[in-house]
């Protein structure tokens, strides 16, 4: 099966999240030992002019719209979710978003979206149906790129 790397689309004013060390221990974001986190959490986020709330954001965290969460879990119906608020204080506005518990694979896993360490950080890697699905359903602001 064919796989793709996920990001978010560069060149759109996106959201940057801030403060999040501390809030979120990211060594607890696998499937064995996400249950020591709380379910929900609190993110700071800037943004700006013109803004663009995409459905994908891949850094520091991946975090997904409920659309992107709803495709996801139809390929994996046990992919555990944490759920995510972002909030700009200076501008008073928030949004919601979805932090999926990927499987931690290697270049033959077989899960329909999992992470693997590329090097210091971590690649997040979606199959083609499931990234061919997302298309489908007008998910905005996510990159795909072709693995080799």
């Amino acid at each position: 099966m064919e796989y793709f790397q996920l990001k978010t689309q560069r060149g759109n004013p996106i959201p940057e999240i801030c403060s999040w060390f501390g809030r979120l221990d990211e060594r607890k974001l696998t499937r064995e030992r996400y249950k020591e986190l709380p379910e929900y959490f609190l993110l700071d986020m800037k943004t700006g002019m013109d803004i663009l709330y995409p459905d994908v954001i891949t850094e520091p965290l991946l975090l997904v719209s409920r659309g992107v969460m709803d495709v996801l879990k139809m390929y994996d119906k046990d992919m555990p979710f944490l759920f995510a608020v972002l909030y700009d204080t200076s501008r008073g506005e928030s949004i919601s978003r979805y932090l999926p518990i990927l499987a931690e694979g290697d270049g033959k896993c077989q899960e329909p979206v999992y992470r693997i360490k590329n090097k210091n950080q971590w690649e997040i890697r979606i199959r083609m149906d499931a990234a061919e699905s997302l298309l489908a359903r007008g998910a905005e602001g996510m990159e795909l790129k072709k693995t080799v």
